[in-house]
């Protein structure tokens, strides 16, 4: 009861803090290019994808500059999806860590926890968890980045770090249901 109590305080102190919304504003891409949702399917001029489902708790928010982004009140927690395609359609040259490491401009003390290689639609991709601070409040965020052509494509999930079991389960599963279309 008294563990409940304090993870009831640091949601509320979190979700409150916004750090999580920041670091979906933090994130999103410069690339502005206006996409549609429709169902699971995403679409711009550049790419399309499917994305994976997610429970009623997680609701869609918006973000400048990025293609998705769900908020879950609930976890106080954030997972977005965008994708960058190079517009001369030619195969982009970064490495997924080059791209993984910069998905976290903004974040402090940040802290490498994990790294692997996964598949994703088939594609190799690099999922890496990190900890670190945005405005001075303590997150924890897995991404995973993949290329596929001339678009690479980085899904995150950013939470407290103690909030952040919560949620990692269902992330992956929204990740093994990532599709370009």
């Amino acid at each position: 009861m008294k563990r409940a109590f304090l993870v009831s305080i640091l949601f509320t102190f979190f979700f409150n803090s916004c750090s999580v919304v920041k670091f979906a504003r933090y994130y999103a891409s410069a690339d502005s290019s206006k996409g549609v949702l429709k169902g699971r399917l995403y679409q711009t001029d550049s790419t399309s994808y499917e994305i994976g489902e997610l429970a009623d708790g997680w609701k869609r928010i918006n973000i400048k500059g990025g293609d998705l982004a769900f908020w879950n009140k609930k976890l106080g927690s954030t997972i977005t999806v965008n994708s960058t395609c190079n517009k001369d359609n030619k195969e982009v040259k970064y490495s997924l860590k080059a791209l993984s490491d910069s998905l976290l401009l903004g974040i402090s003390d940040k802290e490498l926890l994990h790294r692997e290689e996964i598949a994703v639609d088939g594609e190799k991709a690099l999922e890496s968890v990190y900890r670190g601070k945005l405005d001075k409040t303590a997150v924890k965020i897995n991404t995973v980045v993949l290329k596929k052509g001339n678009c690479f494509y980085d899904l995150s999930y950013a939470s407290s770090p103690d909030g952040f079991e919560a949620g990692i389960a269902e992330f992956r599963e929204f990740v093994s249901r990532f599709k370009v279309i």
